[in-house]
């Protein structure tokens, strides 16, 4: 019921319908009742063709869901503070209802835009870790892959070349028929294994302890920490779902003033679907500057052995709870970071961070909302997806006008 009433304030905020079945790349049709297509060409690349007046939608999940988070001790890279370092395997998001509407800088509230006058419903399941099919993406860095392109407006007009559009969509929970743009037939197994349990995101991969630097300096909780498994492979899926409104542009800088997209007479824009994959490890939610990377909360429950065919699934941390300590389920889970990153200057735990137990900081989100590790993740993720390389959508769900969401584990 929660989850309606959101989907419900994300359409009203739209100030429009998002049902319709528009769809202009024959070639990218979805699946069946029960499978995904077998392939899509979404009909454009970075230079071609490039027509005028075009929006061409594409996604990224960036250097961090391409090539992982590797732990280098450094504080200036995006690191695990407790030692972990992570590979992906696949990062399946199940994305649909894109539209354009005029207005997108019209009012302070992000949500205040006009009526949609081009949509695509979707839904359309890409996987972040393997985007290649439009060229390097928004961040300059790593590749991009391309979903499909708006040529004209839903009634077969041309785009305004003198109007900013406003871009929103919508992350759904994965359902047949839908397009898949960038999996292989051994991915579609997974993609079942969403729409089973009504997830709308999944990743798979490994993280692996590689920290270094002093022992813990209680021997007992060390030997705590070195009984904890330093391989594990893991499985994550969770619903999510809820809309990303009306978001900002980095390639018009900053704040109100940068939301949307402006059609060019020059040659296509490119609105980018970017998922930081990083949210998902956050300590704290609801924000965006003063966060930090954790794994040593999961791994603390994780067996021993697993594999790629018996991963970690995140469905075991949902009856854990938010208070974090070893698989005992009394002793604190006290925070290794200060003895794990030892360049750059190190990290220190205290104030808001306590040493003696890692407490992931709710930031305001009632704690109802958050009864377990697991929920605090995929509430963290709801705040993941983003327009270009970091522009920011409002996300309904996150704030408590919407109200605060309930995630799906």
């Amino acid at each position: 019921m929660k989850k309606t009433l959101v989907l419900s304030l994300a359409l009203a905020c739209a100030c429009g319908s998002s049902s319709s079945s528009h769809n202009q790349n024959p070639n990218c049709q979805p699946g069946t009742a029960t499978t995904l297509n077998a392939s899509c060409d979404p009909g454009f690349t970075k230079t071609a063709p490039n027509r005028p007046g075009t929006i061409e939608v594409t996604f990224s999940g960036e250097k961090l869901g391409e090539t992982g988070l590797p732990f280098t001790g450094n504080p200036s890279d995006t690191n695990f503070v407790d030692g972990w370092s992570m590979t992906f395997d696949e990062i399946l998001v199940v994305l649909g209802n894109f539209r354009l509407a005029p207005g997108a800088t019209q009012s302070p509230d992000q949500r205040v835009v006009g009526n949609p006058v081009a949509t695509m419903a979707g839904p359309y399941v890409v996987d972040m870790h393997k985007p290649s099919t439009f060229g390097i993406g928004a961040d300059g860095i790593e590749p991009a892959g391309s979903i499909f392109k708006w040529d004209t407006d839903d009634a077969g007009n041309a785009f305004d070349n003198n109007t900013r559009y406003s871009f929103s969509y919508d992350v759904l929970r994965a359902k047949y028929p839908a397009t898949q743009v960038n999996l292989t037939a051994d991915q579609f197994a997974d993609y079942s294994l969403m729409v089973q349990n009504g997830w709308t995101k999944l990743y798979r991969g490994t993280a692996t302890f590689t920290g270094s630097g002093t022992p813990y300096p209680d021997p007992a909780v060390q030997a705590k920490f070195a009984a904890l498994p330093t391989t594990i492979h893991f499985m994550f899926g969770w619903n999510d779902a809820g809309s990303h409104i009306n978001c900002n542009n980095p390639d018009y800088g900053t704040g109100q003033a940068s939301r949307g997209i402006q059609p060019d007479s020059n040659g296509a824009k490119v609105a980018q679907v970017t998922m930081h994959v990083d949210h998902v490890f956050w300590d704290i939610l609801k924000e965006h500057t003063d966060v930090k990377l954790r794994f040593d909360p999961i791994a603390a429950w994780a067996p021993q052995n697993t594999t790629a065919l018996n991963p970690f699934d995140l469905r075991t941390l949902a009856t854990k709870p938010l208070q974090t300590t070893f698989s005992d389920g009394t002793t604190p889970l006290p925070d290794r970071g200060p003895q794990q990153t030892t360049l750059g200057g190190g990290y220190t735990c205290g104030g808001t961070r306590p040493c003696a137990q890692v407490t992931p900081n709710l930031n305001g989100v009632p704690a109802s909302n958050i009864p377990g590790l697991a929920d605090f993740m995929a509430f963290s993720a709801q705040s993941q997806m983003h327009m270009g390389a970091d522009g920011l959508c409002y996300d309904v769900g996150q704030n408590a006008a919407d109200p605060f969401f309930v995630p799906g584990i």
